[in-house]
């Protein structure tokens, strides 16, 4: 009987612990920080590799690895996914001013 009211107390104390950070009021708004820097992480990963596919493409045209038709049509593209990006990005830096 009173190990099983010891285990109880003990599951009851790891319990509080374990759902305390839930509770405290300042939990909203740390989710609300952590989500933005990993959007802000995510949109600045997609911006890189946006540049590097610009890159790689300035390259596959320099070897002659695409046409100039191919090579307008998937530079514009890559460039307006990078300037939306850009633009994520400056909308959430605003938004934490």
């Amino acid at each position: 009987m009173i190990a099983a009211l010891v285990v109880v107390a003990l599951a009851l104390t790891v319990a509080a612990i374990v759902l305390a950070p839930l509770f405290r009021p300042d939990a909203m708004e740390r989710e609300r920080v952590a989500n933005a820097i990993s959007m802000e992480q995510d949109l600045n990963t997609r911006h890189a590799m946006a540049l590097t596919a610009l890159r790689d493409l300035e390259e596959d045209r320099a070897t002659g690895k695409i046409g100039d038709a191919d090579y307008a049509t998937l530079k514009a593209r890559l460039e307006s996914n990078a300037i939306e990006l850009m633009k994520r990005l400056d909308a959430l830096a605003a938004e934490r001013r």
